[in-house]
């Protein structure tokens, strides 16, 4: 979806929400838009009470008026709205069964979603004292302090003077008068947090919800991606093993050949036991000296010489040009030597 498909539809969203309002003449509609589709009933429908419930702890002021609803009521079937200004509850009652969204009028497909709010929660609060407000049908009477609706009286006419002398309790030359224009949102003191959290709940939801669904397709995203990658670099390795793959069989078998190679001239670069043998015969100083014994292994050797007199520093004199380290055994005999000697590398 575009963003100007995406805006289209937010705009016949809200293009959908109408406000309408019901009184004793009937229903009409209103032309402003509001965020939220409003059922406006008025002030000709409404019973209007102040109450204090001070002596009421903050928690349960709620359950409290829920209980002197039906003590205020005439009706068998009771709707209500209530604004708290601290500890002081003002609340509308209407009859429910009187007051039914019609669809028709607001234009919408579901009239539930429609608030029902009363007409004097769209006029905005006056300072204190009193005021004569006109109203869609008749005129109501109002007395304010500190933002409390004290009294509020409804009449049908626009009220005489003793009318409005019985209301003040006096003089009621100088009384003024406020407009009675609807505002677009109905007036409210701040809600607390827990009246804000249940308002906006089913908002709050579909927030979580949307946000915990935009990090599972980002996460899906991403691993759909490195998928793609890995898919990618397995593919392009099995290209690379199929072309590297007779040169790396080539350079394998050549490592493996020269290691041979090494090992065998190793082998070879030894020398042969009867060549050995003629240049330790050659180097022996002593022409009567016999080999009784002669070990040789992997460039060690050991080796006994027998002679009737026998110079130990001179046969390891002779022997020293032809090996690398020539020792003496730790057991030798008169007569014999035993020497241990390792090839020069």
């Amino acid at each position: 979806m575009t963003i100007r498909q995406l805006f289209a539809s937010f705009r016949r969203r809200f293009s959908n929400r109408a406000s309408a309002i019901q009184t004793r003449t009937g229903v009409e509609r209103l032309p402003g838009r509001s965020w939220r589709t409003q059922w406006i009933v008025g002030r000709d429908l409404c019973l209007y009470r102040c109450e204090s419930f001070a002596n009421v702890p903050r928690n349960r002021r709620q359950a409290a008026l829920a209980l002197k609803i039906p003590v205020w009521s005439p009706f068998d079937r009771t709707g209500h709205h209530c604004i708290w200004m601290g500890a002081v509850a003002m609340v509308w009652l209407w009859d429910q069964e009187a007051v039914k969204p019609d669809i028709a009028v607001l234009g919408t497909r579901n009239a539930e979603a429609a608030r029902v709010l009363p007409e004097s929660a769209f006029h905005p609060p006056r300072p204190d004292g009193a005021c004569l407000r006109s109203c869609r049908h008749g005129y109501e009477l109002q007395r304010w302090r500190d933002g409390v609706l004290e009294d509020s009286f409804w009449s049908p006419e626009r009220p005489a003077p003793s009318r409005l002398a019985w209301f003040l309790d006096g003089d009621a030359a100088a009384i003024p008068e406020a407009p009675g224009e609807l505002a677009a949102e109905p007036w409210s003191n701040p809600p607390t947090p827990r009246e804000w959290l249940l308002a906006n709940e089913r908002s709050l939801a579909l927030a979580v919800l949307t946000v915990v669904a935009l990090a599972s397709v980002w996460q899906e995203v991403r691993i759909w991606k490195f998928a793609l990658v890995a898919d990618a670099i397995a593919s392009e390795r099995a290209r690379r093993d199929d072309v590297l793959g007779p040169a790396l069989a080539i350079r394998d078998e050549l490592r493996r050949l020269n290691r041979a190679n090494g090992v065998l001239a190793d082998i070879l670069n030894e020398p042969s036991q009867a060549h050995l043998m003629g240049r330790v015969d050659r180097a022996i100083p002593d022409t009567e000296a016999i080999f009784q014994s002669w070990r040789y292994q992997q460039g060690e050797l050991r080796l006994i010489v027998a002679a009737p007199n026998i110079d130990t520093v001179a046969y390891v004199t002779a022997m020293n040009p032809h090996f690398g380290q020539v020792d003496l055994a730790s057991s030798q005999r008169q007569g014999r030597i035993e020497m241990v000697m390792r090839l020069a590398p």
